[in-house]
């Protein structure tokens, strides 16, 4: 019985040691037959699919997300399915290598793929209308070193030291909310109380955000961030195009409550810039020559949670200032530009009620003031829709938006499942031309409501 048990062994190992030569002979990248193990085991590696290197790890992670958004804007209705919103789907190749015990080197790469963008819908497209499949965009592309005591250095094109300053949220309401609100309904044209659009360019994007996001969009950059020390983290960062910003972080837990929340400030200036169109009274003024324009955001949020209940308050807030150095014949002097002012607030409860992963029940409010002026200061033409705020002030636009929610999440599946109702209301006054049917006292611009049920699973 032993005997027939070895001969059985032996006969298994015979087999598999030929299995093995056949693969390095297959495999054979220049070495012999008599090359030592370590060099076998490298030729094999290098035929097969494998999670990184001998030097470097590699993972692969990110998310799929998808949504159903029907809208009303008073005077048209419809449903779209789409991506983006807050949560367009992505992946990413993350790598590692420990130098030594104190210092580590690693890489990311990250795309998004964001097909029929829900941002990107108007009354007059979506669904297919947005055309085809879209190429993946690169998101991430960074190399980085870090040492345990002097902290680390990323060099690349992703995110700088303000990127999702604004998006700390402990109640993980995740895909149903972000302040950026404008990602979910942006392109949306304003539509007058009497069903009449005011001009394609007059959009929800411009009202609410001005000339761009409230966060802060990746680019090319070369960041260091310190060391966590009692719960803070400083990073700072320059970047292309005359672009720089810092930020500070906290992450801490006391007395039953958890705390995060992160403040910073960022400069952007475009040198020679394209010719904004300002309106002095009943003139259009343009910029011939050194056309520069500064824009200066200092933004933050926070959120604290009470572990044990899982009632939650989060808020954010910013303020985006506008200088530029050219002059105004009307005025006589230099104009620094319109403000834009945020804020936002959301609370709710973050528990566990099914035993399936936690259930986010929350509402929210949005409050913008100069998305509108920002948006004619910097426009290249005045696209029908000027403002005479540069000698009386009185042109102004103000966004409240409020909503409610309930985001689902199945630990089990690393998936989550939402539903959200959002109402956006804009009250203008100072529209001209085309747009003057917008100015609140004439018709004023109708609310747009959205209803938006999506999903998303990670990997």
């Amino acid at each position: 019985m032993h005997g027939g048990l070895l001969k059985s062994a032996s006969a298994v190992a015979i087999v598999a040691a030929a299995g093995l030569f056949a693969n390095a002979n297959a495999a054979d990248l220049g070495g012999d037959c008599c090359a030592d193990l370590e060099e076998r085991v490298a030729e094999l590696e290098a035929t097969t699919v494998r999670k990184g290197n001998r030097k470097v790890s590699l993972s692969i992670s990110g998310f799929v997300g998808h949504q159903v958004m029907w809208w009303d804007d008073g005077a048209q209705s419809d449903t779209y399915i789409g991506d983006g919103g807050n949560i367009f789907s992505r992946f990413r190749f993350t790598g590692t290598a420990k130098i030594t015990p104190q210092m580590t080197a690693g890489f990311t790469y990250e795309f998004g793929v964001n097909n029929n963008a829900i941002g990107s819908m108007t009354q007059d497209n979506g669904g297919d209308d947005l055309g085809g499949a879209t190429a993946p965009l690169l998101r991430d592309s960074t190399v980085w070193l870090r040492h345990k005591q002097l902290g680390m250095v990323k060099i690349g094109q992703g995110s700088t030291a303000t990127d999702n300053l604004i998006l700390i949220d402990l109640g993980q309401k995740s895909s149903a909310s972000t302040p950026d609100s404008a990602l979910y309904n942006g392109a949306f044209i304003l539509r007058g109380n009497n069903s009449v659009f005011g001009n394609t360019n007059l959009n929800w994007n411009a009202a609410i955000r001005g000339h761009e996001s409230f966060d802060t969009g990746r680019r090319n950059h070369v960041l260091y961030e310190t060391p966590t020390l009692i719960g803070f983290t400083l990073q700072a960062a320059v970047a292309e195009d005359n672009y720089w910003d810092v930020a500070l972080r906290y992450a801490g837990e006391f007395g039953g409550f958890r705390l995060a929340a992160g403040i910073g400030y960022q400069e952007d200036t475009e040198f020679n810039g394209p010719s904004p169109s300002i309106v002095a009274g009943d003139v259009t003024v343009r910029c011939s020559t050194n056309c520069d324009v500064k824009a200066s955001d200092l933004k933050g949020s926070a959120s604290i949670l009470h572990v044990a209940t899982g009632l939650f308050v989060t808020g954010a807030a910013g303020q985006r200032v506008l200088e530029g150095s050219f002059s105004i014949p009307a005025a006589g002097t230099a104009y620094a530009g319109p403000d834009l002012t945020w804020w936002y607030l959301s609370g709710g409860i973050s528990q566990n009620f099914f035993g399936i992963g936690k259930t986010v029940l929350f509402g929210e409010y949005l409050n913008s003031e100069g998305g509108l002026e920002q948006s004619a200061f910097l426009a290249t033409t005045n696209n029908n829709y000027r403002f005479n705020q540069v000698n009386t002030g009185t042109s102004t636009s103000e966004v409240n938006m409020w909503g409610l929610g309930l985001t689902q999440h199945v630990d089990a599946a690393a998936m989550e499942v939402f539903a959200t109702y959002k109402n956006y209301s804009l009250d203008a006054t100072g529209f001209t031309g085309v747009a003057a049917s917008l100015n609140k006292g004439a018709s004023g611009v109708a609310d747009f409501q959205t209803v938006i049920v999506g999903t998303r699973i990670n990997f």
